[in-house]
Protein backbone atom coordinates (compact mmCIF):
# COMPACT_ATOMS: atom_id res chain seq x y z
CA UNK A 1 0.00 0.00 0.00
CA UNK A 2 0.96 3.46 0.29
CA UNK A 3 0.10 5.51 3.31
CA UNK A 4 2.59 8.08 3.84
CA UNK A 5 4.86 10.12 1.30
CA UNK A 6 7.27 13.23 0.61
CA UNK A 7 7.32 15.76 -1.42
CA UNK A 8 10.29 18.41 -0.90
CA UNK A 9 10.37 19.76 -4.03
CA UNK A 10 7.87 20.34 -6.94
CA UNK A 11 8.00 22.21 -9.75
CA UNK A 12 4.86 22.21 -12.32
CA UNK A 13 7.18 22.48 -15.23
CA UNK A 14 8.78 19.11 -14.09
CA UNK A 15 5.36 17.55 -15.01
CA UNK A 16 5.34 19.83 -17.90
CA UNK A 17 2.09 21.42 -16.27
CA UNK A 18 0.97 25.05 -15.68
CA UNK A 19 -0.37 25.60 -11.87
CA UNK A 20 -3.48 26.95 -11.21
CA UNK A 21 -2.62 30.01 -8.85
CA UNK A 22 -5.74 31.52 -9.91
CA UNK A 23 -7.37 28.58 -7.47
CA UNK A 24 -4.41 28.22 -5.36
CA UNK A 25 -2.23 30.57 -4.23
CA UNK A 26 0.08 28.82 -2.15
CA UNK A 27 0.81 26.24 -5.11
CA UNK A 28 4.21 26.48 -4.96
CA UNK A 29 3.86 24.02 -2.61
CA UNK A 30 5.79 24.25 0.65
CA UNK A 31 8.34 20.87 1.52
CA UNK A 32 6.57 18.34 3.11
CA UNK A 33 7.97 15.00 4.83
CA UNK A 34 5.12 13.16 5.82
CA UNK A 35 1.62 13.68 4.22
CA UNK A 36 -0.74 11.60 5.32
CA UNK A 37 -4.67 10.91 3.94
CA UNK A 38 -7.32 13.35 4.32
CA UNK A 39 -4.84 15.84 3.58
CA UNK A 40 -4.44 18.34 0.55
CA UNK A 41 -2.25 16.99 -2.01
CA UNK A 42 -0.96 17.96 -5.23
CA UNK A 43 -2.08 16.10 -8.23
CA UNK A 44 -1.56 17.03 -12.03
CA UNK A 45 -4.67 16.22 -14.23
CA UNK A 46 -6.32 17.63 -17.71
CA UNK A 47 -8.44 20.33 -18.12
CA UNK A 48 -11.15 20.31 -20.47
CA UNK A 49 -8.60 21.77 -23.06
CA UNK A 50 -6.61 18.70 -22.10
CA UNK A 51 -3.60 20.79 -20.79
CA UNK A 52 -1.87 19.53 -18.00
CA UNK A 53 -2.42 21.48 -14.78
CA UNK A 54 -1.65 21.24 -11.36
CA UNK A 55 -3.80 21.35 -8.13
CA UNK A 56 -4.94 20.18 -4.95
CA UNK A 57 -6.71 17.73 -4.23
CA UNK A 58 -8.31 15.81 -1.07
CA UNK A 59 -6.33 12.63 -0.65
CA UNK A 60 -8.89 10.14 0.00
CA UNK A 61 -11.30 8.95 -2.89
CA UNK A 62 -15.39 9.63 -2.56
CA UNK A 63 -17.14 8.47 -5.84
CA UNK A 64 -19.29 11.35 -7.59
CA UNK A 65 -22.24 8.91 -7.40
CA UNK A 66 -21.87 9.22 -3.23
CA UNK A 67 -24.91 10.46 -1.51
CA UNK A 68 -24.16 11.63 2.17
CA UNK A 69 -21.33 11.15 4.04
CA UNK A 70 -18.79 8.89 2.80
CA UNK A 71 -18.45 5.44 4.44
CA UNK A 72 -15.15 4.62 3.07
CA UNK A 73 -12.61 7.40 1.21
CA UNK A 74 -9.76 4.36 0.14
CA UNK A 75 -6.21 5.99 -0.37
CA UNK A 76 -5.22 3.09 -2.32
CA UNK A 77 -6.53 1.13 -5.19
CA UNK A 78 -5.23 -2.20 -6.69
CA UNK A 79 -4.46 -1.95 -9.92
CA UNK A 80 -5.24 -5.28 -10.92
CA UNK A 81 -9.26 -4.48 -9.92
CA UNK A 82 -9.25 -0.87 -10.71
CA UNK A 83 -11.01 -1.01 -14.03
CA UNK A 84 -14.22 -3.12 -12.98
CA UNK A 85 -14.19 -1.90 -9.35
CA UNK A 86 -17.30 -0.07 -8.59
CA UNK A 87 -15.93 2.30 -6.23
CA UNK A 88 -12.93 2.72 -9.05
CA UNK A 89 -13.97 2.03 -12.47
CA UNK A 90 -15.55 5.34 -13.65
CA UNK A 91 -12.75 7.36 -12.36
CA UNK A 92 -10.04 4.90 -14.19
CA UNK A 93 -11.94 5.32 -16.99
CA UNK A 94 -11.56 9.21 -17.57
CA UNK A 95 -10.27 10.36 -14.24
CA UNK A 96 -6.47 9.71 -14.15
CA UNK A 97 -3.87 11.72 -12.69
CA UNK A 98 -0.33 12.00 -11.59
CA UNK A 99 0.70 12.77 -7.64
CA UNK A 100 4.54 14.08 -7.79
CA UNK A 101 6.27 12.70 -5.09
CA UNK A 102 9.96 11.75 -4.13
CA UNK A 103 9.96 9.59 -1.68
CA UNK A 104 7.28 7.25 0.54
CA UNK A 105 7.46 5.37 3.71
CA UNK A 106 6.92 1.31 4.45
CA UNK A 107 6.45 -0.38 7.42
CA UNK A 108 7.75 -3.85 7.82
CA UNK A 109 6.15 -5.86 10.50
CA UNK A 110 8.59 -7.78 12.69
CA UNK A 111 8.67 -9.51 16.34
CA UNK A 112 8.96 -6.15 17.70
CA UNK A 113 6.19 -4.19 15.64
CA UNK A 114 6.04 -2.12 12.80
CA UNK A 115 9.21 -0.37 11.63
CA UNK A 116 9.14 2.54 9.37
CA UNK A 117 11.32 2.63 5.92
CA UNK A 118 11.90 5.28 3.92
CA UNK A 119 12.34 4.13 0.35
CA UNK A 120 13.22 6.81 -2.59
CA UNK A 121 15.64 7.03 -5.74
CA UNK A 122 19.08 7.34 -5.05
CA UNK A 123 19.66 10.80 -6.59
CA UNK A 124 16.33 11.89 -5.33
CA UNK A 125 14.81 12.55 -8.32
CA UNK A 126 10.96 13.44 -8.20
CA UNK A 127 8.53 11.20 -9.78
CA UNK A 128 5.09 10.32 -9.98
CA UNK A 129 2.57 7.74 -8.71
CA UNK A 130 -0.62 6.68 -10.47
CA UNK A 131 -3.61 8.06 -9.31
CA UNK A 132 -7.30 8.12 -9.95
CA UNK A 133 -9.35 11.79 -8.76
CA UNK A 134 -13.05 12.28 -8.57
CA UNK A 135 -15.48 15.26 -8.27
CA UNK A 136 -17.95 15.13 -5.57
CA UNK A 137 -20.44 17.07 -4.03
CA UNK A 138 -21.39 17.25 -0.13
CA UNK A 139 -24.65 17.82 0.84
CA UNK A 140 -24.08 21.72 1.60
CA UNK A 141 -23.64 21.73 -2.34
CA UNK A 142 -19.68 22.23 -2.10
CA UNK A 143 -17.46 20.53 -4.98
CA UNK A 144 -14.97 18.46 -3.35
CA UNK A 145 -11.87 17.11 -5.73
CA UNK A 146 -10.74 13.70 -4.37
CA UNK A 147 -7.85 10.91 -5.49
CA UNK A 148 -6.28 7.83 -4.66
CA UNK A 149 -2.94 6.16 -4.85
CA UNK A 150 -3.32 2.73 -7.26
CA UNK A 151 -0.85 -0.01 -5.67
CA UNK A 152 1.21 -2.91 -7.36
CA UNK A 153 3.06 -6.04 -6.29
CA UNK A 154 6.23 -5.30 -5.15
CA UNK A 155 9.77 -5.17 -6.99
CA UNK A 156 12.41 -6.89 -4.93
CA UNK A 157 12.74 -4.65 -2.99
CA UNK A 158 9.79 -3.49 -1.61
CA UNK A 159 8.87 -7.27 -0.84
CA UNK A 160 11.39 -7.26 2.01
CA UNK A 161 9.28 -4.75 3.52
CA UNK A 162 5.77 -5.29 2.37
CA UNK A 163 3.35 -6.98 -0.10
CA UNK A 164 2.52 -4.11 -2.14
CA UNK A 165 4.01 -1.25 -3.68
CA UNK A 166 2.41 2.28 -5.66
CA UNK A 167 2.43 2.26 -9.14
CA UNK A 168 5.73 4.76 -9.90
CA UNK A 169 4.91 5.81 -13.87
CA UNK A 170 7.63 6.02 -15.98
CA UNK A 171 7.82 9.77 -17.37
CA UNK A 172 7.60 8.36 -20.97
CA UNK A 173 4.37 7.20 -19.84
CA UNK A 174 2.90 10.30 -18.38
CA UNK A 175 0.83 11.19 -21.37
CA UNK A 176 -0.21 8.20 -21.97
CA UNK A 177 -1.99 7.73 -18.01
CA UNK A 178 -3.65 11.12 -17.99
CA UNK A 179 -4.81 10.76 -21.63
CA UNK A 180 -8.45 10.17 -21.73
CA UNK A 181 -8.55 8.19 -25.09
CA UNK A 182 -5.83 5.46 -23.78
CA UNK A 183 -7.49 1.77 -24.00
CA UNK A 184 -7.70 -0.03 -20.95
CA UNK A 185 -5.51 -3.14 -21.99
CA UNK A 186 -2.89 -0.20 -22.46
CA UNK A 187 -3.09 1.01 -19.11
CA UNK A 188 -2.69 -2.01 -17.55
CA UNK A 189 0.69 -3.01 -18.82
CA UNK A 190 1.58 1.15 -17.27
CA UNK A 191 0.87 -0.30 -13.69
CA UNK A 192 3.62 -2.41 -12.65
CA UNK A 193 5.88 -2.71 -10.33
CA UNK A 194 9.19 -0.20 -10.30
CA UNK A 195 11.68 -1.94 -12.06
CA UNK A 196 14.93 -3.40 -9.93
CA UNK A 197 17.82 -1.00 -9.02
CA UNK A 198 15.85 2.24 -9.12
CA UNK A 199 14.70 2.41 -5.54
CA UNK A 200 16.84 2.25 -2.25
CA UNK A 201 15.20 1.93 1.48
CA UNK A 202 16.55 2.52 4.83
CA UNK A 203 14.88 2.44 8.27
CA UNK A 204 13.70 5.45 10.21
CA UNK A 205 12.20 6.99 12.92
CA UNK A 206 8.70 5.65 14.43
CA UNK A 207 8.09 9.72 14.69
CA UNK A 208 6.61 9.18 11.41
CA UNK A 209 3.85 7.02 12.62
CA UNK A 210 2.40 10.28 13.70
CA UNK A 211 1.08 13.19 10.97
CA UNK A 212 2.00 16.08 12.91
CA UNK A 213 5.22 15.03 12.88
CA UNK A 214 6.35 16.73 9.69
CA UNK A 215 10.12 17.23 10.04
CA UNK A 216 13.04 16.42 7.69
CA UNK A 217 14.23 14.09 10.42
CA UNK A 218 11.82 12.02 9.44
CA UNK A 219 14.53 10.80 7.07
CA UNK A 220 17.34 10.66 8.99
CA UNK A 221 18.78 6.88 8.63
CA UNK A 222 18.22 5.01 12.31
CA UNK A 223 19.13 1.76 13.45
CA UNK A 224 17.03 -0.36 13.28
CA UNK A 225 18.40 -3.13 15.67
Amino acid sequence: MCGRYVLRRFRAADYDAAPKFEEFTDLKVTPRFNIAPSQDIVAIRLDKNDKRVATLIKWGLIPSWTKGKPKAQPINARCETAATSGMFKAAFARRRCLIPADGFFEWRTGEHGKQPFFIHRPDDKPFAFAGLWERWKNEAGEIVDTCTILTTSPNALMSTIHDRMPVILDEADYAKWLDRNTAPEELQKLMKPDPDGQLEAYPVSPAVNKPVNDSPDNLKKIDAA
